[in-house]
């Protein structure tokens, strides 16, 4: 009989380890009733660990203990024998702060030692504390004072609880220890490094996690020296720079500086909280026999590879020599990486979800899905009427005509699941649930990705927002857009600022969407985090933006912001014109000529000449933004031939539209860098072709248009004044396929320029082809139908657009996002991506 081991974490917030087994189980049972199912819930020593001593034959003892402000909570510790297992999240966390107000200063750790008192009078003598999600910052010094040790100012007074009173301590008495702990073997479950003090200490690393201001972080930090001096004394230690003291341990600044009252005082040991768990909850003897091991977490990012359970439920099973396929609600890693850690494969609910929100609202029925597919995917042995109906498709596309491997072809394209998972003969016999057969004037292409769009939601949503934006975006035949970090308000150069722009998008999108990071002048500290969130990388500007929230870097600034994007990895998107030559030209008025003449070519050289210099200097990977000066193209090839990691985009307007055609006062035409003349478009088309230039995207910029018609008097709009940028995303794709049809380009090349290549630059190799394995993203097109552009009709939400009335070619007539149709008034399907994540 086959059988699976069942290993989750739990999916923090939604769904407990047992919970998400128990809808594993019921999804691979759906599928393969002869499977024998083993459940071994695990954990990384955070919270959930009481569950998973639970699932291994632990035994809940109820508990009052003070919580993280002090008062009282009803609560409990799990034991079997002399063995007892303590959770701090589960006593005195973050979770039980009243109100979730944070109190960096005052909160305690007193209740986990309140819970230790308790299992050593109920005869307990070996202790394992997990110590994560702690809302303390106060070194141990509650769970220590709840053994017995006093602790003291200068007038033998008790000091108050908390972190901040400790900067006052003079004496530590511990003659008043409990005496169990004597015969006493406490565990710690660690997963962090941090000393107790210093830069990378308890209260700079966590502190503004648990709501500490700069000032508290350096007060807080004093006051954990200070106690760790005095309570060295009281050990009759040597001084703090004599030897390995227990501060400078690794895990000392653990839960606050718990982990450093444990080793101090408690004689604690500190060992990986995923290793732990597998020793108590008996994992390695579970694997015995299994054909198949699936572990988990709410997210497979980069720190679920630093001691997380899922990596270390892969790593046992390695060892055994067994399979492993992990599930969560979001994955960013890519296939290398898991395949590194030990993981053959991964499925995320965001994936099968039918709304961005719906992982978090209802993710027990999408682990059923994922169970069932896993068991299609991973087990042999099916019936053959459930093998049967596994082969049938979802969805076939039948098309004479279409995009693939860069090439027009004819093709029948399978999809399950929202993947391809076939490309058949134009002919084939296929089974699918739904067939679709495309008319002779028709032609299917992948969902165009468009790296670089303007949102602007929230705090300029009168100018666009997530609605609006992503149905132009799919009546365009545009599945996925990359939202910039500026014209929002806040902007997304901050965790909170992308949270922001996440908590009001989650709900509106009709396509996939992902998002840039902003590189500011202030917010260096904040790109580490940002990058771990999973941004495609920071934007930033070497001119003002526009925007005064949103600072440009000046030379040095620029320079240390590229340091650190290659330290990370990431890569830095840049707006490259010369800020002194354009003040130096600037020019007002009605005149587009006087406009052009103030944001000359050369401001756009000298620029790029910098970010030429930086990329070649630091190694950074590097993208330059909306290039329109044509005058540039021979240098960014020469720096391309030498192997520099530097890629170029142009825009449909560069394309398309050129200065003489322009009249004055028509400001719905101005963009930052502008609209050049024709000669520079026929050298911006003739890059594009060399592959000097590597993809178009929009630049939708769109205002209301009462910035964009800025008036300037009888001839129109003021140039000086007006809103730069232009609204293009549901008339890119017809707009570049006109002009480049013209010039005897293929309807393949600009499939390629707009979907495949900026897909590929930002990792997002499911997107943008049609391909088994990608995702269905897909698009009738009737490349000969022409219309003329009404900006009535378009779906972006101020209708002014620099294409009005003009007569295009190239209708999208249908739109599938992962497999399921996208219309006007459908409910919203689009979800959120980040960099590296892979179906």
């Amino acid at each position: 009989m086959t059988r699976v081991l069942l290993a989750p974490d739990k999916f923090k917030g939604t769904l407990t380890a047992a919970q998400v087994a128990d809808h594993l189980a019921r999804g691979i049972s759906s599928v393969r009733s002869d499977v024998d199912i083993v459940v071994v819930p695990v954990s990384d020593g955070g919270d959930g660990l009481l569950d998973a001593a639970i699932a291994a034959g632990f035994e809940s003892v109820s508990l009052r203990a003070s919580g993280p402000t002090g008062d009282p909570v009803d609560t409990s510790y799990v034991r079997r024998g002399s063995e007892a297992v303590i959770e701090m999240a589960e006593i005195c966390g973050l979770v039980l702060l009243p109100d979730h107000t944070p109190a960096p200063m005052t909160a305690t750790s007193r209740g986990i030692g309140e819970a230790i008192a308790a299992a050593l009078d109920a005869g307990c003598t070996k202790i394992m504390l997990g110590i994560g999600g702690s809302a303390s910052t106060d070194g141990g010094v509650g769970m220590l004072r709840a053994l017995g040790v006093r602790v003291t100012d200068d007038q033998d007074t008790e000091l108050d609880e908390g972190g901040g009173p400790l900067g006052r301590v003079a004496s530590i008495d511990l003659a008043g220890l409990h005496p169990g702990l004597e015969a006493a073997q406490i565990t710690v479950a660690c997963d962090v490094d941090n000393p107790l003090t210093g830069p990378s200490g308890a209260a700079a690393v966590y502190g503004p996690q648990k709501g500490a201001t700069p000032d508290q972080v350096a007060e807080l930090d004093a006051a954990l020296g200070r106690f760790a001096d005095v309570l060295a004394a009281a050990n009759s230690q040597e001084s703090a720079d004599e030897g390995d003291q227990p501060r400078d341990q690794s895990g000392a600044g653990a839960a606050g500086g718990v982990g450093f009252g444990a080793i101090a005082v408690l004689g604690a040991v500190l060992r990986p909280g995923a290793e732990v768990v597998q020793e108590l909850t008996g994992l390695e003897a579970a694997m015995v026999g299994a054909d198949l091991v699936i572990t988990g977490e709410g997210s497979l990012d980069e720190q679920t590879l630093h001691g997380k359970a899922p990596a270390g439920v892969a790593a046992a099973a390695g060892r055994a020599g067994i399979s492993v396929v992990a599930v969560a609600g979001q994955c960013v890693l890519d296939a290398a990486t898991l395949a590194d850690a030990g993981i053959s494969a991964a499925y995320a609910l965001v994936d099968v979800a039918t709304y961005p929100a719906e992982s978090f609202d209802n993710p027990g029925p999408l682990l059923e899905q994922l169970g069932a597919r896993i068991a299609r995917e991973h087990l042999d042995g099916a019936s053959a009427g459930t093998q049967q109906e596994t082969n049938r498709a979802d969805l076939a596309l039948r098309a004479s005509r279409a995009i693939i491997d860069g090439a027009e072809t004819s093709a029948t394209i399978l999809v399950t699941d929202g993947r391809i998972t076939a490309i058949e003969a134009y002919d084939a016999t296929v089974d699918a649930v739904e067939t679709v057969e495309l008319a002779d004037d028709e032609v299917l292409i992948p969902g165009l990705v468009d790296t670089h769009v303007h949102v602007n939601e929230p705090g300029r949503t009168e100018w666009e927002g997530f609605a609006t934006a992503t149905r132009a975006a799919a009546t365009g035949g545009v599945t996925t857009i990359i939202d910039m970090p500026l014209n929002s308000v806040p902007p997304t150069t901050t965790l909170a600022g992308l949270a922001a722009k996440q908590a009001v998008a989650h709900d509106q999108i009709r396509v996939d969407v992902g998002f840039w990071g902003g590189s500011v002048p202030d917010n260096l500290d904040d790109l580490a985090g940002l990058h771990e969130a999973g941004v495609f990388g920071f934007k930033c500007f070497l001119i003002h933006s526009g925007v005064d929230e949103f600072k440009h870097l000046e030379p040095e600034e620029f320079a240390t912001a590229m340091d650190e994007v290659a330290r990370l990895g990431a890569m830095m998107i840049v707006h490259a014109e010369n800020a002194e030559q354009i003040d130096e030209a600037r020019a007002v008025g009605a005149a587009y000529a006087g406009f052009l003449a103030s944001r000359p070519s050369e401001a756009e050289q000298s620029a790029i000449a910098q970010v030429i210099a930086q990329a070649e200097r630091t190694g950074a990977r590097t993208h330059l933004l909306h290039l329109s000066s044509a005058d540039a193209i021979d240098a960014l090839a020469s720096t391309r031939a030498d192997g520099v990691d530097l890629s170029v985009e142009t825009c449909p307007h560069y394309l398309t539209l050129d200065a003489d055609q322009i009249p004055d006062g028509a400001t719905e035409f101005k963009c930052c860098p502008p609209i050049r003349d024709a000669g520079n478009q026929d050298r911006l088309w003739s890059a594009l072709a060399d592959g000097v230039i590597d993809m178009v995207v929009s630049d939708h910029s769109p205002s209301t248009v009462e910035l964009k018609r800025a008036p300037g008097g009888p001839d129109g709009g003021d140039f000086a004044l007006a809103w730069g940028g232009i609204a293009s995303l549901q008339v890119s794709l017809p707009a570049v396929w006109t002009s480049a049809r013209a010039r005897g380009h293929s309807l393949a090349q600009v499939v390629h320029w707009m979907a495949q290549a900026p897909a590929d630059r930002v990792g997002l190799t499911h997107k943008g082809r049609i391909a088994v394995g990608a995702d269905a993203d897909l698009v009738v097109l009737a490349p000969d139908e022409e219309f003329d552009v009404d900006v009535s009709q378009l779906a972006h939400k101020n209708q002014i657009s620099a294409y009005e009335g003009r007569r295009l070619c190239g209708a999208v007539r249908r739109t599938w996002l992962r497999g399921q149709p996208v219309t006007p008034d459908g409910a919203p399907t689009g979800q959120f991506l980040k960099r590296g994540q892979q179906r």
